[in-house]
């Protein structure tokens, strides 16, 4: 399990930075630099894949204000949503600020989140620290060949990560099939 200071701080010593032990400025140039790039960092890596560490399912709250345009109902999405990846059951919606309209009564979706550090896979860990340290080379080193080391080093090991996160769900057999299914409807075969 890692913090967020053990990620931050391995991310700076990828790049030639004693570790750290805070995010206090009196940590150096490392911390400054961590604490204020750590939340975007990963908030990007969660909202650009779908981690199945970090989606959940959860019924949406239906509120009793009228919604606007031609939808009949409006649910209020969860403060800690980051994307929603899919509502059921499957339907037409629109979201406008931290509302989600519909003409379904009820509402569950699955979202994603952003868990604390310590729930997130070492396969995750791994990628943050290859990002952070690509992120923070130049702001820390002013070395821009260890900015394009570790951003090499980001891009192969997200695919790694991917698959590894893949494994966490079995694909999802296609159960519609309109353009075969016609074919022994009208007599082709």
């Amino acid at each position: 399990m890692s913090s967020q200071i053990d990620i931050i701080s391995n991310a700076l010593v990828l790049i030639g930075h004693p570790p750290i032990s805070s995010l206090d400025p009196d940590q150096g140039a490392g911390a400054t630099v961590g604490s204020a790039l750590y939340s975007t960092a990963v908030e990007y890596l969660l909202s650009t894949t779908t981690w199945r560490f970090s989606v959940k399912q959860q019924s949406f709250n239906r509120l009793t204000a009228t919604p606007p345009n031609n939808w009949k109902y409006a649910f209020q999405l969860p403060t800690d949503l980051i994307t929603l990846w899919r509502v059921t059951p499957n339907c037409n919606y629109q979201i406008f600020e931290d509302k989600l309209y519909t003409n379904v009564s009820e509402l569950v979706g699955d979202y994603t989140f952003s868990p604390s550090a310590s729930a997130f896979p070492q396969y995750f860990v791994q990628v943050l620290q290859y990002k952070l340290a690509a992120d923070f080379a130049i702001s820390v080193t002013n070395d821009s060949s260890k900015n394009q080391l570790y951003e090499n080093k980001y891009r192969t090991e997200i695919g790694i990560a991917m698959a590894a996160d893949a494994k966490n769900h079995p694909p999802i057999a296609i159960q519609d099939r309109p353009f075969t299914d016609v074919r022994y409807t009208s007599g082709i075969f």
